[in-house]
């Protein structure tokens, strides 16, 4: 029973030994002279102002994850128009396509149609909470 599972112990020790030992092999041979400049954080070779604790705005994440959609659904296309070129039943390769980007094309519409591809959006049509 352990000659079952001898091959997954000896992969599991090999992972383990990958990730520790570049860990402690830097942790013994890095140099160790710290000083204020070096730990300071920068950005582009200028010194950092104000707080890194930050609120970003909404939109910088809502463009962040519409184009990595959009990128995933470039990557998935590929692979599909190398099985359309080789599959002998087009039709039902075609018909999977069209639902795919159909799919996709809908998601873009609802952005859309949300506002969320609008960079400076427009307030004037939202209800505001009434004080009181």
């Amino acid at each position: 029973m352990f000659l079952d599972y001898h091959a997954v112990m000896v992969f599991l020790i090999t992972g383990v030994a990958m990730v520790c030992t570049p860990l402690v092999l830097g942790q013994l041979f890095r140099p160790k002279n710290s000083y204020a400049e070096k730990n300071m954080p920068y950005e582009c070779a200028e010194d950092p102002i104000g707080d890194a604790q930050i609120r970003f705005d909404m939109r910088f994440y809502t463009t962040a994850l519409i184009f990595i959609i959009f990128e995933v659904e470039i990557a998935l296309i590929f692979p599909w128009a190398r099985v359309f070129a080789s599959s002998p039943d087009r039709a039902f390769a075609l018909g999977a396509g069209a639902i795919f980007i159909s799919i996709v094309f809908l998601g873009l519409v609802v952005d859309w149609a949300k506002g969320d591809l609008d960079w400076v959006k427009s307030f004037q049509n939202k209800r505001r909470v009434q004080e009181k």
